[in-house]
């Protein structure tokens, strides 16, 4: 009987084993701290550098605008600088847009933190088909190793904890999970009286083992949308005459730009700054602001009609059109002012036939006038 005792005992503690898991570490909850927020990256950045930028910034009066500065200053409005500057970013373990936690799994987050490259307009990203996408994550699995209350001894095994991450997107959406798995197993001992013929004692005896899992999923979205670059916007020389010519511009994108000489045009919708993301830790992102603005120099507008702008200009054989989207550009170039239908001659003014009359007439006198001094002294002389 005791030998079957025992063989069932040995059998429960094999049966009730610790699964595979790919990570062991853990933190005693009795020393587990919330992690802390760190240094604002920006302000970090002007802690070491004495350079201009950062120098102007103490003329500036609230932190908000001190950043923004910075952030300026940082990504000049370049695809280039602003992901060398976010890929230097290290991230810790303080959640950059709040977290979740468990009964084991703390302060646990999964960021999509960058996107390279992106254009931030009003809560959505405009991507092309070259950007990629960065994700930042954290958590700590945690486990409190106090003996159990009832328990003579309590024998923690800790199995440890697997995660994994997944991200899907589609045309209007990226979406990045993680689900986190921990698991812990006890093996409990109560005191247990024993008794013979003429003694009793007490022994600390294998009690149960207790299994502990834990599952938390967090995830972070971002909503997107692709850029789609077509060319709608044209130019042509409609008339030419006294070197000016007069040009039609339709300007049917968000940003056109006409050049002619020296002389140039331009029709914007949107300008650019740069946003800072995920504090402290401050993701920087071009931002479209809107706007309706159009600039000229050298140049006179005619009229406009609609999207068509009518524009008197200096005539010059160097002509560009430039369309420009977020993240590329296409130009045409070239004027041609010697087709008939792009050419016009400038007549004279016509005279009145009253006007040359009195012309012809005051001419004649004139001339009989000279005649007849001429004569008459002649004759005085003679």
């Amino acid at each position: 009987m005791r030998k079957l005792f025992l063989l069932l005992l040995f059998s429960a503690i094999v049966f009730s084993s610790c699964s595979d898991y790919s990570y062991n570490d853990y933190t005693e909850a009795s020393s587990y701290r919330t992690p802390e927020k760190p240094e604002d990256t920006l302000f970090s950045h002007c802690a070491w550098s004495l350079d201009e930028v950062c120098l102007l910034t103490n003329l500036l009066e609230t932190d908000e605008e001190k950043k923004l500065f910075i952030a300026e200053s940082i990504g000049n409005n370049s695809f280039e600088n602003i992901n060398e500057w976010n890929g230097n970013i290290d991230f810790g373990k303080y959640p950059p847009n709040g977290s979740s936690s468990s009964t084991n799994i703390k302060d646990a987050w999964i960021s999509i933190a960058y996107i390279d490259p992106s254009v931030y307009d009003n809560g959505t990203y405009i991507l092309n088909e070259t950007s990629n996408w960065t994700i930042k994550h954290d958590f700590s699995f945690v486990v409190d190793t106090r003996k159990l209350p009832g328990d003579c001894k309590s024998n923690f095994r800790i199995c440890g904890y697997d995660y994994d991450i997944l991200v899907n997107s589609s045309s209007s959406q990226i979406n990045a999970t993680m689900n986190i798995q921990s698991e812990y197993q006890i093996d409990r001992y109560h005191w247990v009286v024993h008794c013979s013929m003429f003694s009793c004692w007490v022994t600390c005896d294998y009690y149960r083992t207790d299994t502990f899992t834990d599952h938390l999923t967090v995830s972070d979205s971002k909503n997107i949308r692709y850029e789609n670059f077509t060319i709608n916007s044209n130019y042509s020389v409609a008339d030419y005459y006294n070197n000016l010519a007069e040009v039609l511009v339709d300007v049917n994108n968000s940003r056109v730009y006409f050049d002619i000489g020296n002389s140039s045009f331009s029709k914007e919708t949107y300008e650019y700054r740069i946003r800072y993301e995920n504090a402290p830790y401050n993701i920087l992102v071009k931002e479209i602001i809107p706007v309706n603005q159009t600039s000229f120099y050298g140049i006179s507008i005619l009229d406009r009609d609609d999207s068509i702008f009518r524009l008197l200009v200096p005539y010059n054989e160097d002509c560009t059109l430039t369309i420009a989207g977020h993240f590329i550009s296409q130009s045409f170039s070239g004027c041609n002012a010697t087709a008939s239908n792009h050419t016009k001659t400038i007549e004279e003014p016509e005279t009145p036939e009253i006007c040359n009359s009195f012309f012809y007439a005051v001419s004649l006198f004139v001339a009989l006038y000279i005649l007849y001094l001429f004569f008459r002294g002649r004759i005085s002389h003679a």
